[in-house]
């Protein structure tokens, strides 16, 4: 028994060790260099969409529910938590929470709708609600102040720590904490029953059926969580950039593509190789920024390089990086 157990230790050992150099890496480096702003806002940009593309691949790589409305849900959670706030007088740490429950109530209609629908289709409905939503804030500014701009309050102080705009590292230690709080969460799911279904369904969803699951229940269930997380990173973006504007940059199908590219890049159902993917993918994004739109065209030639040269994404080449 000691001789068949010893290497699963090991392998566990050597895997919490990566997970806390990685980390040790995310604390330490913006702190170090904290007087150089550029750095830290390019971490909080890694994070975010290192987060978003984890949210999208526990949708399409262990759900398979192509998602193509992504940044709808991000746009809920950020209107949400932005008009909570001007209209309500909310806390704003606590809209927050109402953003990121409005684009999990949104997620779970969507998904209502949608979810009895199979491959693209479904991806063609996400992808028209969203629209919707981003062409409805557009066209009521007497509310939402539509293309003219929304102005978000930043988060109140708490703990001491000021989070006001000219402060960059706390905005990046809470949004470092959510990205745990996120990750750790989705890991649960998809290493518990819950994602044993989520998989099953992905790779025969007629067969699963036939053994007494529900394809649809466990989808709405990927399908809300998934949208809940984005949601809350979604009103996080909104205090931490200051002002929102629905167009097609921020919250349509660029942005959509820009975590799709994420996900894919790291690798589907591999969770971890978003976040490992992502860095790269900014500093891509921030080196060719002066590209202007065609950094998508190079986004989807880095995308077909990396389904041709490496399927598996950028996670298979962890153990070299290692």
């Amino acid at each position: 028994m000691s001789i068949l157990g010893s290497p699963r230790k090991g392998m566990n050992a050597s895997r919490y060790i990566k997970v806390a150099l990685f980390l040790a890496f995310l604390i330490a480096v913006p702190w170090i260099w904290r007087e150089n702003r550029f750095i830290t806002t390019i971490f909080i940009s890694a994070l975010m969409f290192g987060i978003w593309g984890v949210m999208y691949d526990l949708q399409i790589g262990y759900g398979g529910l192509i998602n193509f409305g992504f940044a709808g849900f991000i746009c809920a959670g950020a209107y949400g938590s932005a008009l909570a706030v001007l209209h309500y007088e909310i806390n704003p740490w606590f809209a927050m929470l109402i953003g990121a429950t409005a684009a999990g109530v949104l997620g779970f209609l969507t998904g209502v709708v949608t979810l009895r629908l199979q491959g693209i289709f479904v991806g063609l409905a996400t992808w028209f609600l969203a629209e919707v939503l981003r062409l409805t804030i557009s066209n009521t500014p007497g509310y939402t102040r539509g293309m003219l701009g929304l102005s978000v309050k930043p988060l109140p102080d708490l703990f001491g720590f000021n989070f006001s705009r000219a402060e960059l590292l706390p905005y990046y230690y809470l949004l470092l904490i959510l990205s745990i709080i996120i990750f750790a969460a989705a890991f649960l799911m998809v290493n518990s029953r819950i994602g044993l279904s989520f998989k099953a369904i992905r790779e025969d969803q007629l067969a699963t059926e036939t053994l007494g699951l529900s394809a649809t229940k466990y989808k709405l269930i990927n399908f809300t969580t998934a949208c809940f997380f984005t949601g809350l990173i979604g009103a996080y973006y909104a205090h931490y950039i200051g002002i929102l504007t629905p167009d097609t940059t921020e919250f349509g199908v660029p942005r959509t593509v820009e975590v799709l590219t994420v996900a894919y890049g790291g690798g589907r159902g591999t969770q971890s190789g978003s976040i490992l993917s992502v860095f790269l993918l900014i500093g891509f994004q921030e080196y060719f920024r002066q590209l202007g739109p065609w950094r998508l065209v190079m986004y989807g030639a880095l995308l077909i390089a990396v389904m041709i040269y490496a399927p598996k994404g950028l996670s298979s080449f962890k153990k070299y990086i290692w």
